[in-house]
């Protein structure tokens, strides 16, 4: 009996340790140490675990057990429930508003994805502004046989060869004061966009991935680019791949007192995006598109697109 019991609690500790490491990563106010932000990543899905593993814990009386993953428990629903909370004034914006923006963002997993799919996308969503990473000299002009251009005319691109460091940014109106983020691994360009009587300036986000062997890149290319934009008093709205979710310390130190994450603000629960067309289904919200906090933002939603890892991330921002 002792044996049984013992072993147990074994089993209960193995499998609550994994889930009290991403609750001790996420209360945590950083993460540019390994394996900080790979376990961080987890929350949302460490959050379903932990209440089925509490109730065992409790009934089998494991003390100390089941009070460290109730206070694990407690900071993963006081961190999630903000995701399916929508605002008081939460209502659904009309796009062809002249103070509305209706913004698409899409890792085109080394332009490999469909580029008739992402301009099926951009008419049926009544896209505005396209925010494409991982562009390609070939996807490029895919995208412009497809027909983009003719919905969206004006175009900010930076493509590259090979590898995922190119971008780029397509308008339904003149982009003006084009700017390309300095030295980081992936183009970053942005661009002045007029909504309404307001200039705002749009910016592709794609900083490098939080590898193992080198999470300092991908700490330093947010935190330059959180300088940058805070810098800029230009109302802002960034949109891409942050190889971030919301509960990277990193990514909300970009957000700071300023900036809001559209999927969080708009209340319909996180909307995951990566890894997509894979044996293993989408498992964290990776793309975001960011905005100042008195936008309003509406219809935020993830979309498949064949062909890419990512689903694509759709917006509309209430910018007047």
């Amino acid at each position: 009996m002792r044996f049984v019991h013992g072993f147990t609690s074994s089993v209960l500790w193995i499998i609550a340790i994994p889930l009290l490491l991403v609750a001790l990563a996420r209360v945590l106010p950083f993460d540019g140490v390994v394996p900080l932000p790979h376990l961080v990543a987890f929350t949302p899905w460490a959050t379903l675990a932990t209440l089925p593993l509490l109730i065992i814990t409790l009934f089998s009386r494991r003390w100390v057990l089941s009070l460290l993953l109730a206070a694990s428990l407690a900071g993963f629903l006081y961190w999630m429930v903000p995701f399916f909370t929508p605002p008081e004034t939460s209502t659904v914006a009309d796009p062809a508003d002249a103070g509305t923006l209706r913004v698409m963002t899409v890792n085109t997993l080394y332009g490999q994805a469909d580029a008739e799919s992402v301009v099926e996308l951009v008419d049926s969503q009544n896209v505005e502004v396209l925010a494409v990473q991982e562009l390609t000299p070939a996807f490029e002009e895919a995208l412009a046989d497809a027909g983009l251009d003719d919905l969206l005319p004006h175009s900010f691109t930076v493509p590259a060869d090979d590898g995922p460091a190119g971008s780029g940014l397509w308008s339904s109106t003149e982009l003006t004061e084009v700017e390309q983020l300095a030295g980081t691994s992936f183009a970053m360009p942005s661009a002045l966009v007029a909504v309404g009587g307001t200039d705002v300036r749009v910016t592709v986000v794609h900083p490098h991935p939080p590898m193992p062997n080198d999470i300092t890149t991908w700490r330093t290319e947010l935190a330059a680019l959180a300088d940058q934009v805070q810098a800029d008093k230009t109302p802002q709205i960034m949109a891409g791949d942050f190889n971030a979710t919301y509960d990277h310390a990193s990514f909300r130190a970009l957000l700071g007192s300023r900036f809001s994450d559209a999927t969080r603000e708009w209340g319909a629960g996180p909307a995951v995006t990566w890894p997509e067309g894979s044996r293993v289904p989408a498992l964290f919200a990776l793309d975001h598109v960011v905005v100042e906090k008195d936008m309003p933002v509406s219809d935020v939603v993830s979309m498949q697109v064949p062909g890419t890892d990512h689903r694509a991330l759709v917006a509309t921002v209430v910018v007047e």
